[in-house]
């Protein structure tokens, strides 16, 4: 049975990577290699390698320093966003309970003051600048420690401040300025050369630009990982399967020794095969 549905898996797969709608995606004719020799980072020495079949490629950059950006940028984006939605909602639950209780009394609005007034912001004639979100600035995430600020005012002086940055550092990326990772996308004129391609290049055979990856789209790719060489992956794969064979050995012990006491009366039982070598152990302490 294992057999049968292990063959209808793999005759439904493939006619799943052959259909048309999936062959027509770029994704299924582009291959990512990996640990890249630096003689294959241009265009030259790919076309070499992988002839006519290859349309174009894509290198990369490390872009660490700007993926650091865009999460400040986005974090600093939804605290704006959450913090502006917080202050409208304050303010309306506060206007809904002034018409509620002046229902029947013609009062005039409240306005905090002029500068409020003049701004145009219908909010500020309901809310307190004391009442306005604010929240902490964790250098070391410990609660309740850290600079108390105006989470508005924060966040917009913050996106001001990341937004250029940012900017810049992307437009730096798509021209290539900064240091190449090995790693290259290639896309192929046909799902079956890219799967040839795809088979072809192991860590067997030079140019040795292995692991690799096809069919993959880009919010499926890791990109903080395209940084790890080839030989920090192995380190990571051996400190791993080292660590894991210790906690192995630190667990069994334990598991033994309860083990071991849960059968003492098995153990000292005088139709045991453990029976006799307790007995001889008590014997040699006893002398």
């Amino acid at each position: 049975m294992i057999t049968r549905e292990t063959i209808y898996f793999i005759n439904l797969r493939q006619a799943y990577l052959l259909a048309p709608f999936n062959a027509a995606r770029i994704s299924s004719r582009t291959v990512l290699f990996t640990s890249v020799p630096i003689e294959y980072l241009k265009g030259e020495k790919l076309h070499e390698l992988f002839g006519d079949s290859m349309v174009r490629y894509w290198l990369t950059t490390d872009y660490g320093d700007l993926q650091d950006l865009v999460e400040e940028r986005d974090k600093a984006a939804f605290s704006l966003e959450g913090g502006e939605t917080k202050f409208v909602k304050n303010a309306n639950d506060k206007r809904l309970k002034w018409e509620k209780k002046n229902k029947k009394k013609p009062q005039p609005l409240p306005q905090r003051d002029v500068a409020d007034a003049e701004s145009g912001d219908a909010t500020t004639r309901w809310v307190d600048k004391k009442d306005r979100p604010t929240h902490r600035l964790k250098k070391f995430k410990i609660p309740f420690i850290g600079k108390k600020v105006d989470t508005i005012e924060w966040s917009r002086s913050e996106l001001k401040r990341l937004i250029p940055d940012v900017e810049k550092g992307q437009l730096a990326a798509r021209d290539f300025e900064g240091k190449l990772l090995p790693v290259v996308f290639v896309e192929f004129a046909t799902q079956q050369a890219a799967e040839t391609a795809y088979r072809t290049m192991t860590h067997r055979k030079s140019p040795h630009m292995d692991p690799r990856a096809i069919s993959a789209t880009p919010e499926e790719i890791v990109w903080k990982n395209l940084r790890i060489k080839n030989m920090e992956r192995r380190a990571r794969v051996i400190a791993t399967t080292a660590f894991l064979t210790a906690m192995i050995i630190w667990w069994s012990i334990p598991v033994a020794v309860i083990g071991a006491i849960s059968n003492i009366n098995y153990l000292t039982d005088s139709e045991s095969p453990y029976f006799s070598i307790w007995k001889h152990i008590n014997q040699c302490c006893r002398n």
